[in-house]
């Protein structure tokens, strides 16, 4: 690709409006490193996910705001990771919820979560979501199948509006909202045995 060598002589708003259009929505990693591996005190945040390249670019596109750095304040070892937070899907892993700090959690806008729809999330960690109140959209990758997920579907609280839950099987990659969920089950107790016979 050529170099546009005119680029730092046309007009500020001009230039602004150009760095903007470079951003893009993306998923970003984030990880938790731990004192005593999966557990202890948290030391600090990692991620795989490249810093956006326009980052990189020059002191004028930094200095956008296109993304701030988070999550500097989870953990006792300084570190953080470029996000948008507007646009950007935060993909959390196993990491726990509490793990991030009230005002952080506050930020989020997109979660991607992997779990399990066991006794824990059920009864408590779903409560904990709860704390990330300004979530729009939340994706679940489901360990255990989606079937698994349609009871929490229908009776945990979502803290974004339940249009913008997405299930993922983990295994298959199969996505499904919550109706499909109501329909996989309707569908397997109609493939079972009927018993009164």
């Amino acid at each position: 690709m050529a170099a546009f060598h005119h680029f730092p002589h046309l007009p500020f708003e001009l230039r602004a409006q150009i760095w903007e259009l470079t951003v893009e929505p993306r998923t970003v990693e984030v990880r938790v490193k731990r004192e005593h591996g999966s557990w202890g005190k948290v030391l600090h945040v990692t991620s795989p996910t490249p810093v956006p390249a326009v980052l990189q670019a020059c002191h004028e596109a930094r200095n956008q705001g296109l993304y701030q750095q988070a999550f500097s304040s989870s953990g006792v070892e300084p570190r953080y990771v470029w996000v948008n937070f507007e646009i950007d899907m935060i993909s959390i892993g196993h990491t726990w919820f509490d793990t991030f700090e009230p005002a952080e959690q506050l930020l989020f806008r997109r979660l991607t979560f992997e779990r399990e729809n066991s006794e824990s999330y059920f009864q408590f960690q779903s409560y904990e979501l709860q704390k990330f109140s300004n979530l729009e959209e939340i994706h679940v990758i489901c360990e255990d199948g989606l079937l698994a997920w349609q009871d929490a579907w229908e009776w945990c609280p979502w803290p974004c509006p339940k249009k913008n839950l997405r299930f993922i099987d983990k295994e298959t990659g199969q996505i499904a909202v919550g109706e499909d969920l109501d329909r996989l089950a309707d569908e397997w107790m109609a493939s079972l045995p009927d018993v009164s016979e």
